[in-house]
């Protein structure tokens, strides 16, 4: 008499044989071990095409593999992110809380739960991200026996304005102290304004200083700028005041370099003693200097910068330009490269200066130009092959990067361009079936998770030797052999 194990080899053999698979590939699967069975269910986990009942097992799974790394980002309709908070691991539920796009019902359980991380993180979540509560669970966070949860509540969206206004008279003064700001303060009962004012903790008295604080004009005048004690503001003055003639002067010959540096980048600062500061011995003042908008491309060219490495914001003046055609052209024209690659940002480029800007000697010009929707082609298929930056593989989603015709690249030395092969809708099943052999992990990857990958092919990969977790995200795997694959790691059927 057969065992009860040979008995149930035999059920699930005959089983995955009847769900199309050759006998040999049936036993490449059963002969499976524990490690990838756990990547089985992490690939069937995210993937596209698994059907609810699919999700529903694998949040049974228990310890669920890898959970941090796809189910922070995953994706859960109501349904299955209920299924996954009742998950029994706290770090399963943890992971779950700071899931930004958790549906509110599913986070408003977390909320409530067990484990003091998760509850904390379900929090943290909403107030950072926006997400509006029901109102009886912010007024529960809102009197938590938890000082740091109630601290927390003090920034919750559509929490009601007397939960919010009471929470001033909390007991813990960090809680106090989120509580009082400019909306709130005049809000306050007179008694709460006073006791507040006479707070024996500091952060409380302070907090009460930036809700009463009256902004002061900056300082223009050279006697307003001296008496001035604030550092902070008198380099604000320098920067940004409408500054007077003879302050302007004071602020090019200052001996601080921050406050010339300021008075460079200061539009009311007069172009004529902005060039004074053309020859500053401190090589940001100089370059400040030659990003003004007042100067002509002949003063601009004169003046001897330094070009530091890293991303430059866009200078304010030339983004006000940005619908204005005939403007960008001109920048577009300029000699200094952080204009033309600040052109790269405007919403709309007429033709002539895209084609102008993505010939463009400096390599950043032409990379930031592929952020635009207006970046070309072949402009965007050059920086995908060559940029070495994280996301690179980003550029492969903008507008312009026509996707048919990329199948060409199935040979090229460069390993991105065999990638980008398969995004070729016309790319044929051979092709892919080639590049699931390819010598580049990436390429590799890619051609294992797509759906015209050959069933003999994809099967083999789900098996020891091959790549189990990214054949398991395949979305061309029939639903019926998902649960077989679950039924092999030992997932129970009963939940669904």
């Amino acid at each position: 008499m057969e065992d009860t194990g040979e008995q149930q080899t035999r059920t699930m053999l005959g089983a995955l044989e009847a769900s199309g698979l050759t006998r040999a590939e049936a036993l490449r699967l059963l002969g499976a071990d524990m490690a990838l069975h756990a990547e089985w269910i992490v690939g069937l986990a995210v993937n596209r095409a698994a059907p609810v009942s699919i999700l529903r097992r694998v949040f049974t799974v228990d310890p669920l593999p890898q959970p941090r790394a796809w189910l922070l980002y995953r994706n859960l309709s109501s349904q299955l992110a209920m299924a996954a908070v009742a998950h029994p691991d706290p770090q399963v539920r943890q992971v779950l809380a700071e899931n930004q796009t958790l549906p509110p019902e599913a986070r408003a359980v977390l909320v409530d739960d067990p484990d003091p991380k998760a509850r904390r993180y379900a929090v943290i979540m909403a107030c950072e991200f926006g997400i509006e509560l029901p109102t009886e669970v912010m007024v529960r966070v809102a009197t938590d026996p938890e000082a740091r949860l109630r601290y927390w509540a003090t920034a919750l969206p559509g929490l009601p304005d007397e939960i919010r206004l009471s929470l001033a008279e909390d007991p813990d003064p960090r809680v106090r102290a989120a509580a009082i700001g400019p909306w709130s303060w005049p809000r306050l009962r007179p008694g709460v304004r006073a006791a507040a004012e006479a707070d024996p903790d500091p952060q409380v008295r302070k907090a009460v200083e930036r809700a009463t604080h009256v902004e002061v004009p900056l300082p223009a005048t050279v006697e307003d700028f001296l008496a001035e004690e604030d550092d902070r503001r008198r380099r604000d003055a320098a920067f940004r005041a409408p500054v007077e003639a003879a302050l302007a002067r004071l602020l090019v010959t200052h001996e601080d370099d921050r406050i010339r540096h300021a008075a460079a980048c200061n539009p009311h600062t007069p172009t004529a003693l902005a060039l004074s500061l053309a020859t500053d011995p401190d090589a940001y003042v100089r370059l400040a200097v030659s990003l003004r908008g007042d100067l002509t491309e002949e003063q601009r060219a004169a003046v001897d910068y330094t070009l530091p490495a890293g991303r430059h914001p866009v200078p304010a003046w030339v983004e006000e330009h940005f619908g204005n055609p005939e403007a960008l052209r001109e920048i577009a024209a300029s000699s200094h490269v952080l204009l033309r690659r600040g052109v790269t940002c405007a919403p709309e480029l007429p033709g002539d200066v895209v084609e102008r800007l993505a010939g463009d000697d400096d390599y950043y010009v032409r990379l930031m130009l592929c952020e635009n929707d207006h970046a070309p082609h072949e402009l965007l298929v050059e920086m995908f092959a060559d940029w070495q930056g994280l996301s690179w593989g980003m550029l492969a989603f903008r507008r312009n990067f026509a996707r048919p015709g990329l199948a060409r690249f199935a040979d090229d030395p460069n390993h991105r361009l065999r990638y980008a092969a398969l995004f070729d809708p016309e790319a044929e099943p051979e092709l892919v079936e080639r590049l699931s052999y390819d010598e580049n992990d990436v390429v590799r990857r890619q051609a294992v998770q797509d759906p015209r990958l050959p069933h003999t092919r994809l099967i083999e990969m789900l098996g020891e030797g091959g790549k189990p977790q990214t054949a398991a995200l395949n979305p061309s795997l029939p639903p019926e052999l998902m649960h077989q694959l679950l039924d092999l790691a030992g997932v129970s059927r009963q939940v669904y």
